[in-house]
């Protein structure tokens, strides 16, 4: 493999990517407005359910009552989670709408660099998007979080790399079947709900709960909410950490495996680029 063929194929997606981002500058709008839309029925809901600023259910599972800390959390995390689904998922139906997937993929670089070199602009797009929604939070509802970030790195980037390995997964199922939407919306809600993103994941049947340990966002979310809120995790944070590394292995080997077999699978019955 040419590495730095597959470098400077990486460059020219992050480039057109970066273009297409700014040339909507209404999307810095949206940045600002969309964390206000989500969160505030969730604010006002608890504080509907609080009694001199307490929410004695919720601590009784999370330690505290910080319930809008842990939503904004949980909204943060689930935007890296849309971006490893869409940008994968989706940008595969792009090309095959445009009709460029089959002339893109005869160049000679590696698919999964096309595919993941894609979405590196938005996660550095979401990163930024998660301050700005950090700072939005705290004027509007209070939001603060302890200086702990490096040690939040720590967790969230091996979770994302597992992250990529299952988007991999799904790009898979999107080639298969040349559409993206229900595929996407289904696996992204599902997770996002299995892995804790919208309430405690104490509160969910003991199956449930074992469900959710074998997906990285569940420790990304649970760690996170331990580091930057104080909140009680499932288990200690260096065991979720163990269980978030294997799992990143798991899931990029796998995940690469399964797409490189569907896709030598498209291109041998020329089904690559029809949709």
């Amino acid at each position: 493999m040419n590495i730095e063929r597959n470098l400077i194929a990486a460059r020219a997606r992050f480039m057109l990517s970066l273009k297409m981002y700014f040339r909507y500058p209404l999307n810095i709008l949206q940045v600002i407005v969309d964390p206000i839309i989500w969160l505030t029925p969730f604010y006002f809901m608890g504080k509907a359910f609080s009694l001199n600023g307490k929410i004695s259910g919720f601590a009784s599972y999370m330690g505290n009552s910080d319930y809008i800390g842990f939503l904004v959390i949980g909204y943060m995390v689930s935007a890296y989670v849309n971006v490893t689904f869409w940008n994968i998922g989706f940008s595969l139906k792009d090309e095959m709408m445009q009709g460029v997937l089959e002339s893109n993929w005869s160049a000679p670089v590696n698919r999964i660099n096309l595919l993941l070199s894609r979405s590196i602009f938005s996660f550095v797009s979401v990163t930024v998007e998660n301050i700005i929604t950090g700072v939005v939070s705290h004027f509007a509802f209070g939001f603060n979080i302890t200086p702990n970030l490096f040690k939040v790195m720590i967790f969230l980037l091996p979770g994302i790399a597992a992250m990529l390995g299952f988007g991999l997964m799904i790009a898979s199922l999107v080639l298969l079947a040349k559409q993206a939407n229900g595929i996407i919306d289904i696996t992204s809600a599902f997770l996002s709900a299995v892995s804790g993103g919208y309430f405690p994941l104490k509160v969910m049947p003991r199956a449930l709960v074992m469900l959710a340990c074998i997906f990285p966002l569940t420790y990304i979310n649970d760690s996170a909410r331990n580091i930057l809120i104080n909140q009680a995790s499932i288990m200690p944070l260096e065991y979720e950490l163990l269980f978030t590394l294997i799992l990143m292995v798991v899931f990029c080997v796998i995940g690469s495996m399964v797409f490189a077999k569907v896709e030598r699978k498209c291109r041998e019955t020329g089904n690559v680029s029809g949709h």
